[in-house]
């Protein structure tokens, strides 16, 4: 029987800190009528170091993340998105500034007030269609996962870097969200008319990894072989906390399935073909991203 209206099947989040208690990382989601919403934020520890008395001497990228995830809360349970998140993150960014202490001051060119990375994804559930909105500043990143492979859906605020050579090369990031400069948050639509994985993740989950293929294998080859959401979000972080070398945030929403063996089963081909053509291949890395990047960028 022919769906008349586009489900979301699950929504969650996987999350570990490097330091416990000291993690720089802060996520959000939740689901108000057809309205849904994924967000990871990755607090900056370097321009970010300064610590404050005031804020339990934690770190400005600490306080950052969780100040900025809770704009973006009272923005999605109070407007309804249907105002601009920009004076939510604003307002957020001032209550960081109004109660820190100001003793010592910024080390460095690059230091910064309050910097937070974010990645945040919106939908709304229409008839045989999603409508979503991506914001973001900095490095983390939105994607989608389809039957056609990975998506990044949003572009990285680095110097001249795409996702294949920031994982050796560490680029600059030229916008972030904080206190003391100006910043973007920069926003796109889309509409997807078809089943999806919708995510949102900090550098935490893919940066440690040695292609932008093979983060798209960990999240297929653990989905494909897990009985239930449960089982895939547990293997998930354990696959993340194998490889990464920093706190991880990663927020999913499974889409327009009918039930978790439609969803696994509708990856079982897609990752085949992953491993076949990118996991075992004797050719060069660069080489093969430059065939995988054709279907991985169309968003960009």
């Amino acid at each position: 029987m022919k769906k008349t209206r586009q489900e979301l099947n699950s929504i969650f989040s996987v999350a570990e800190e490097m330091v416990k208690n000291n993690g720089e990382d802060c996520f959000y989601f939740d689901v108000i009528d057809d309205n849904f919403i994924i967000a990871s934020l990755d607090g900056c520890g370097g321009s970010g170091s300064k610590k404050y008395e005031n804020y339990s001497g934690k770190t400005g990228a600490y306080i950052a993340s969780r100040a900025v995830c809770g704009g973006v809360r009272a923005w999605f349970c109070e407007s309804n998105i249907e105002t601009e998140i920009q004076g939510y993150i604003y307002e957020a960014l001032t209550v960081c500034n109004k109660y820190a202490d100001k003793s010592g001051r910024i080390m460095g060119s690059l230091g910064k007030s309050f910097p937070t990375t974010a990645a945040i994804i919106t939908g709304k559930l229409n008839e045989q269609k999603i409508d979503i909105t991506c914001f973001w500043a900095g490095d983390s990143r939105c994607y989608m996962l389809d039957a056609s492979g990975m998506h990044q859906l949003t572009d990285d605020d680095l110097d001249g870097q795409d996702a294949m050579s920031n994982l050796s090369n560490d680029g600059i990031m030229t916008n972030v969200i904080n206190a003391s400069t100006s910043f973007e948050i920069h926003s796109k639509k889309i509409t997807i008319d078809h089943p999806c994985i919708l995510l949102t993740a900090t550098d935490g989950c893919f940066g440690y990894l040695n292609s932008p293929m093979e983060f798209e294998h960990l999240l297929t080859d653990s989905l494909i072989k897990a009985k239930s959401i449960l089982e895939w979000k547990v293997a998930l972080n354990e696959r993340m906390h194998e490889v990464t070398g920093d706190d991880y945030t990663l927020c999913v929403a499974v889409c327009g399935f009918s039930d978790f063996e439609d969803i696994r089963s509708s990856f079982v081909k897609r990752n085949k073909y992953v491993v076949e053509k990118y996991m075992n291949s004797q050719k060069d890395v660069c080489s093969l991203w430059d065939v995988y990047k054709r279907e991985y960028s169309i968003y960009l």
